[in-house]
């Protein structure tokens, strides 16, 4: 099976479904409807990786659960 991105985030960010995370999964990875890329990145020289890091987590372990409260 091959993946459209270059899924390449480390496995420490890939462990579990932090609250970042599961705010880019909500907002579909558009990274212009984001606060953190607005203050972070939008204007710097570096993108941002959450995008690959949300694409890992849900090879990994599926869909977030929003019921369940992450730490």
């Amino acid at each position: 099976m091959g993946y459209r991105y270059n899924v390449s985030c480390s496995n420490t960010v890939s462990k579990n479904w932090t609250p970042t995370a599961i705010d880019c999964y909500k907002l579909g990875c558009i990274c212009s409807r984001c606060n953190l890329h607005k203050i972070y990145f939008e204007k710097s020289g570096f993108k941002c990786r959450m995008k690959e890091t949300v694409i890992e987590l849900v090879r990994k372990y599926g869909i977030p659960d929003e019921n369940k409260e992450e730490a």
